[in-house]
This record gives structure tokens, sequence and C-alpha cells, in this order.
């Protein structure tokens, strides 16, 4: 039998199942790893904060559906893990963190940097491991690789720093594609789901992350029952203009979306898991398809499930119906209250300031192409991007329950590794940014062409409006400002500030850009007109 390091047998491994990027950050109990993917097949990707590379990593798995790695040093580094496996665990992104640990012989002292990394990551992750003896090895990674897959969430592996020099037996890996597979409701069930939908006056659609792969079987669904479309903040930019789309819901989503879920009397939930807490009651009537029988009734028990891959299942739903579609009151309804709300919208960006931040959002709609990916941070612009961004089937990556500030950083740099022949758009604002900004950096040493569309407002928007609104005195709300720009330029990447009006023509300059571009956005700071549900 062949014998190599743990180190070298471990990054074997992960390329014998697909791996392709190691995000991370070097540190004292891991080196002898990174040394092992000098050269290799698995490229580490070195970010300057761990907090960023666990956000790459969840990214990475969100946008492609393969596993994302992330590698940290023992005690400060793996706690820094813990918001990006927190954003994975949340989403259901597979990922495996791949943590050092100091040497055996001080595991379970005072030992310095020590500490109980199955204990301290137990929370935001769904198995946990620290590496008992060295050959061990293939046993325990693989079975993590396999539950972080097979179940959809994050996994860790802690190493001692005195095993990555140990020999151990290399083993054959074998690929596994059956992981992926998903169960799926029998016909006879989806036929019974399909009379169970028939059977509303008023539906509505509700559509998530689990349905950007069927949207036209969404709009498929939406034509034949009559009913309106709603989607949560992932779908911004995969739904595209139709009269029965009517807007998100959660923050900054569309009052039509709220007030026709609301007056309907059944919703057939598609791949979503997000439920507006102020709509869940007995009398709500739900029939919810996903991909994980689990989900199903998260959020809102339904009251008929259909378990499998959204697309497929969508397309024999749809076979059942048969080909006529519904005409009545209800779909009138939609049609005009849909309208009438994108009516609205051009309304209040003809009669907002120049700098308003809507206008920079309905600019950057226009600008994007269909196979742009855009990373979207946390904040304030999180609301105007919902409101009015208008989308043509773009990839929109989010921390979806998590929402954790910074999280664009690493999604941006992960994204424009998996996806090099597509545009990376990043929207982020001033206190997102700031907070990881040092990985800005790692985007100009990768050489990756990202746009960051910085939207500065110079403050914590959403806290300062919350404040504002419950009568409080603001406190630690306001952000001094910082030339963003001239950080960009002064890390080796583009900076231009400028206000909405310019942004059209920065843009089109960005496209042909070879390294990372900066845009410090000037925008008002305006209090978001109706932030509700």
């Amino acid at each position: 039998m062949n014998q190599a390091t743990v180190a070298r047998a471990l990054a074997d491994l992960l390329n014998a199942w697909g791996v392709e990027h190691v995000f991370g950050t070097a540190g004292d109990t891991i080196l002898h790893f990174l040394a092992s993917l000098h050269g290799h097949p698995t490229r580490f990707i070195q970010l300057r904060n761990e907090e960023t590379a666990a956000y790459a990593a969840s990214a990475y798995a969100k946008l492609t559906g393969k596993l994302g790695v992330v590698v940290a040093d023992g005690g400060p580094g793996t706690g820094r893990l813990v918001n990006g496996l927190a954003d994975a665990i949340s989403d259901r992104a597979p990922v495996l963190a791949i943590t050092g640990q100091v040497e055996t012989t001080f595991l379970g002292t005072g030992y310095k940097q020590y500490i109980n990394q199955q204990q301290l990551l137990g929370a935001v992750t769904i198995r946990s491991e620290n590496l008992g003896v060295p050959t061990s090895l293939v046993a325990v990674a693989s079975a993590l690789v396999r539950t972080a897959l097979a179940q959809g969430g994050p996994v860790h592996l802690s190493i001692p720093k005195d095993f990555w020099q140990q020999h151990v037996g290399s083993a054959l890996v074998k690929t596994e594609p059956f992981l992926s597979e998903m169960p799926q409701s029998a016909d006879s069930v989806i036929a019974k789901g399909a009379e169970w939908v028939s059977a509303l006056q008023k539906p509505m659609v509700l559509v998530g992350r689990g349905a950007s792969h069927a949207v036209p079987e969404v709009l498929a669904l939406a034509e034949r029952l009559g009913a309106g479309i709603a989607y949560t903040l992932p779908m911004v930019g995969a739904m595209p203009e139709h009269p029965l789309v009517v807007g998100g819901i959660g923050e900054g989503g569309s009052e039509v979306s709220v007030e026709l879920l609301r007056q309907c009397d059944g919703v057939v939930r598609v791949g979503a898991t997000y439920w507006p807490p102020e709509f869940t009651s007995d009398e709500k009537r739900v029939l919810s398809l996903d991909a994980v029988p689990a989900q199903v009734s998260m959020g809102i028990s339904a009251d008929f499930g259909l378990v499998g891959d959204t697309k497929a299942v969508l397309a024999k739903l749809l076979s059942q119906l048969g080909d006529t579609a519904v005409h009545g009151p209800w779909i009138d309804q939609v049609r005009n209250e849909a309208a009438e709300w994108h009516q609205r919208l051009e309304r209040e960006l003809e009669e907002a300031s120049p700098n308003h931040p809507g206008k920079a959002v309905r600019i950057l709609a226009e600008h994007a192409a269909a196979d742009v990916v855009i990373c979207l941070d946390v904040g304030d612009h999180v609301l105007w991007f919902s409101r009015f961004f208008q989308g043509k089937g773009q990839k929109v990556l989010v921390s979806g329950r998590w929402r954790g500030m910074g999280f664009s950083l690493g999604a941006s740099i992960a994204a424009q590794l998996a996806k090099p022949q597509s545009q990376v758009l990043t929207v982020v604002g001033d206190g997102g940014f700031s907070m990881l900004m040092g990985d800005f950096v790692s985007a100009v040493e990768l050489g990756l062409p990202i746009t960051y569309i910085l939207m500065n407002n110079k403050s914590y928007a959403l806290e300062a409006n919350a404040m504002a609104a419950s009568g409080l005195e603001p406190c630690g709300v306001q952000l001094g400002d910082i030339r963003f720009d001239q950080v960009s330029q002064a890390c080796g990447g583009l900076g231009y500030r400028i206000s909405p009006p310019e942004l059209q023509s920065v843009l089109d300059t960005a496209k042909n850009a070879i390294k990372p571009v900066l845009i410090d956005l000037q925008v008002d700071p305006i209090k978001f007109p109706t932030a509700r549900l």
C-alpha cells in the first residue's frame, strides 16, 4: 500500500471528491496541509480573514451545489469561522471546515490557543469530529463529506498539529454521485396535489431559492391556475417581468404581494422556506413542494406536501392540470394590482432625488446581463434592491437566514472563481464592506475582475431608521466618511467616487476591467417607505 502523509492524503482525498478550491488563511497548526496544496490540483485560495474564507466556502456551495471547503488555524482562526458556518447551516450549504489543533499532548489542557473545537463549532455544524489517530483520516473525512453532501450543511474536522506529517496508507476514493439523488413523490401523490390546487379559487404561488432552476414551470403553473407569483429574496434576479409576478416578500418586498397573500384562499409554495410570520394561521391553506422533506412544513405547516426536484415535480403537476388556463376575477385582480405596483415604482423613481438609492438599483438592473452573478451583502441597500431590481434570470447570492454583514466579500471571490467567464457584480453597503474590506486585497491579488457597487450612505441606515421609528436617540449608527475609492486604488484595484447619475457610464467602463473595481457610490440616507414583514 502506498504511503502518504496525513497532509497529502487529505489533499488527495479532496481532489478525488472533486474539490477545486480550498479557501483559508495561513496559521501555525495547518502549515503542512497548506504546503501539500502547493502545485496540487486542488488549489489553495489565500484570504486575509477566516470569516471571509468561510463565507466564500458557503457561497461556493450555494452557487454550484458542490462541496465548499475552508481551512483555518486552531484557536482564534477557528473562532472566526463561526459566521460563515452559521450562514452555511442556515442555508443548507454543504461545506467542510478543516481546522488545525494543538498537538495531542496538549489536548484538554490550558495550552495556548487550545479550545474544544467540537463544542465551539457544534452549534454551526451538523457534525464535528477531531481526528483521533492518523490512520482514521480517510474514513473520518469521507464520512464527513458524505454527511455534508447528503444532508446539506457544514461539517468540521479538526486535526492535531503533530498528525500532519505522520504517514498513512492512501486509499482509493470512488465518486458517489448517488449522494445527490433526492426522494420524489409518487405520480399518484402528484395527481392528488393537482386536484388540491385545482380547487383553489384565489391561489398564490410563493417561490424561493429551491425553484431557481424551474422558473418556466413556475410561470406556467401560475398561468394555468390564475395565480399571482410572489418570491423570496434569493429569487429577485431570477423572476422576469410578467403580468402575474407581483414582487418580493420580506423587508423591501412588494406591498401588493403582502396584500394578495393576505386575501388568497391558498398558497402553492415552491422551494421556499421563508414564510411571513403574520400569515401563520390554521386558516391559510398551503401546498408545499420542496426537495427536502423536512422543509415542506418549515415556517408554516403544509396541508399537502410534494417532495422532489422542483422542476421535475412541477412538470408532472402541470401535465395533470391540463392545458386550459384559468380566467376570472381573481386573475384580473392580480394583473391589475401588479400593473399598478409597477406604475407606483416608476412614479417613486420619477419623483426621487438624483442620489436616491432606488435610482442606482434601477440603473444596475438595466445594466446587468442575464448571465451576471450578483452578490448581495446585508444592509439598507438590500431593501432598495428588493424593491427596484428587475431580474433577467440572474443568480443572486445572499446570506439568506443568517444575514451576516460582510458576506459579499467572500461570496464575490467564490463566485468569480466558480464562474470565471461570467461578470460578478457585488452590491454592498459601507458598513458591510468596512467589516471585512481587507479581503478586497485578496480579490486584487487573485486578479479577479469583480465590480463592487458600494452604496455609501455613511450610516448603519437600517438601525438608524429603527431607532428613529422607536423614538430613540441615535447612538452608534453613524459612520465616518471613508474614501473607499482611494482604498481600492491603494490596494491595486480601480476606484471611482460617483453619484447615481454617473453609474451607467462607470459600469460600462468596469465591464472591460481586468482587476477589481470599486464604485464608491454616494447615495442619500433615505428612510425606506414600507419596511415591513
